[in-house]
């Protein structure tokens, strides 16, 4: 996949930070499982093409123009860096036929070299979604599921019509998900964690993953103090996880500064044994690099110990999405 120069090109400041880096922690080997990328073959998502709404993502153009995402596209992005990649979780995009993308995603990982867990997509109020699920789970890397929360007044980040958490036939359909042995992708807002924490808590036995760390959209005192509440709420379920994801999505011009307070948020909420980090490629390829990106969330972190470090960029993943 190639994006213009204006996608590909470092942020002139965007990894500067007053303490510098010393010259063997910029040159230390980084192994990095991507738990969130979208390795998509565009033909399977109709929706994927120039009349797509613009989001707060931005203008898709460069994507669209772009074309598929594969497991060579994603590997490549780190190429003579010092770090790589090692593993990913794709993440459901939508697909016309999600168990067709399953299928699909399941074949690349055998073909490419490059491990790739599956976390399946759908709609758990359809009528017949258990037989989806069932054939979604009969593949091999099939780890989770995940369908969209997302509702927001504000059209640039409203993703779904209706709200699912309060639809009897979704919550039992997210109540199958347990029998298959899949955990649940959660992507929300913070106006919906209340909800989410009773739905959570109703089944304990499935295991949540946030998405994007919370999706930090209202950048009011008022929408930051909702969602770091709201972070310390779910940081103390057992059956909750996180991924550090989608950062740059919602902050364009970001800096390793400009994220470190979210960072740091989730990692006291969660603490470092239930966070993850990911990169959200290719849709956060409209705002950075995939080296800048790994080297500043390295950067964040570095004053833990290699342990730590090894656990929120791999050792988690595995644990997780069971590598």
């Amino acid at each position: 996949m190639t994006l213009g120069e204006d996608y590909q090109e470092p942020v002139k400041g965007r990894l500067y930070t007053i303490i510098p880096e010393d010259d063997e922690r910029a040159a230390a080997p980084r192994p990095f499982i991507d738990t969130h990328v979208h390795l998509m073959k565009t033909s399977l998502y109709s929706w994927f093409n120039p009349s797509k709404a613009a989001t707060f993502e931005g203008p898709w153009d460069p994507l669209f123009t772009a074309g598929d995402y594969l497991a060579d596209d994603l590997k490549a992005e780190l190429e003579g860096s010092n770090a790589s990649i090692v593993g990913a979780v794709h993440v459901q995009a939508n697909a016309d036929d999600p168990v067709a993308e399953v299928e699909f995603e399941q074949r690349m990982s055998e073909e490419s070299g490059l491990p790739i867990m599956i976390v399946a997509g759908g709609d758990l109020s359809a009528p017949g979604i258990e037989g989806v699920i069932e054939r979604e789970a009969s593949y091999a890397n099939t780890r989770g599921f995940r369908q969209n929360l997302n509702i927001h007044p504000h059209p640039l980040y409203h993703y779904v019509d209706k709200s699912y958490m309060d639809d009897p036939a979704w919550l039992h359909g997210l109540g199958l998900l347990g029998k298959y042995g899949l955990s649940f992708d959660m992507q929300l807002y913070p106006t919906q964690f209340a909800r989410a924490i009773e739905v959570i808590d109703a089944h304990p036995d499935t295991l949540f993953v946030i998405n994007h760390a919370g999706m930090l959209a209202d950048r009011t005192l008022a929408g930051w103090r909702l969602w770091k509440n709201g972070l310390y709420e779910l940081g103390k379920r057992d059956n909750v996880a996180i991924k550090i994801s989608g950062l740059p999505s919602m902050d364009h011009y970001w800096t390793i500064e400009s994220i470190k307070p979210a960072v740091f948020t989730v990692l006291d909420a969660f603490g470092v044994d239930k966070v993850m980090f990911a990169s959200n490629f290719p849709v956060d390829k409209l705002h950075c690099s995939l080296v800048d990106l790994v080297h500043a969330y390295v950067r964040c972190v570095e004053d833990l110990s290699r342990g730590e470090q090894d656990a929120l960029f791999v050792d988690n993943a595995r644990k997780f999405y069971r590598f």
